[in-house]
């Protein structure tokens, strides 16, 4: 256990430099905070390299547990840290004390995605921009049991503190693909006999509740502005909207895709 004391540690600068984009590219790490994530992290086996931590913190016995379990960890490193670090690292108003340093785990568009799921369902996520909508539609995607997510070329980071807090440890829990272009993706699905179906607002297109979703699919959802791009939906097999039966003409993202994931599960689980 190392004891850092000072902010201008180039340790925690190091870290704290994980909060832009290209620092967490170019060395393929990013940061995660919270009793919670840290556990989950833990739990999937995720590779946690540096874990800076408050010692007020080790007086709560489920992080004074989890401080134990990383220190017999082969290649993880604990820092015991000061307020003024911690505030260094933090992307929170009310941090709990303890932030680590873990390796990306992307999947990859390949057949190793699909091993072991015969009739997968996946959903493709293109040009979304709103952190909190791109965590919450992966933390859905992990409850409602989708096989992998799919992000395209232009959607907000994965990675970056906000979407990593709002998935509440999900990205841990199932394949996601980052950085997908459109024509890689469709050939993808041609390869693989997976249906690719655009969510819409045209009300010329399939209600959502008329497709069978039994079949191998991948279900696209757009920018919240702009919707999904027109190139991506050309290379679509289908286009379906969501019915609206009061005055309001449109849905969140993420309420959008979380009443279509759990329309794909219930045709999967109770049909």
């Amino acid at each position: 256990m190392n004891i850092i004391t000072s902010p201008e540690n180039i340790q925690i600068k190091n870290a704290a430099a994980l909060k832009q984009k290209k620092f967490r590219d170019k060395n393929n790490l990013f940061l995660i905070e919270g009793i919670r994530l840290v556990e989950t992290a833990l739990q999937s086996n995720a590779s946690i390299r540096d874990c800076f931590y408050l010692p007020a913190i080790l007086e709560n016995n489920r992080a004074a547990t989890l401080i134990e379990q990383l220190s017999q960890r082969e290649n993880c490193f604990l820092h015991e840290i000061t307020t003024a670090s911690l505030q260094k690292l933090t992307d929170t108003d009310s941090p709990q004390g303890i932030i680590a340093v873990v390796q990306k785990n992307t999947a990859a568009l390949d057949e190793n995605l699909l091993s072991n799921k015969p009739v997968p369902a996946m959903i493709i996520l293109d040009h979304l921009q709103d952190p909190g909508n791109l965590g919450t539609i992966i933390r859905t995607a992990d409850a409602a049991g989708i096989d992998a997510v799919i992000l395209t070329k232009g959607t907000v980071d994965v990675f970056s503190p906000k979407v990593v807090r709002s998935t509440m440890g999900s990205l841990f829990h199932l394949p996601i693909v980052t950085g997908v272009l459109p024509n890689d993706l469709k050939s993808f699905a041609v390869k693989n006999s997976i249906t690719l179906i655009s969510t819409v607002l045209s009300t010329d297109a399939a209600p959502c509740f008329s497709i069978n979703y039994q079949q191998s699919v991948a279900v696209i959802f757009g920018n919240e502005g702009a919707g999904i791009s027109t190139q991506m939906c050309s290379l679509s097999d289908k286009c379906i909207f969501i019915p609206m039966f009061g005055r309001n003409e449109s849905l969140n993202a993420s309420s959008a895709a979380a009443m279509i994931m759990y329309e794909i599960m219930r045709q999967k689980h109770y049909n």
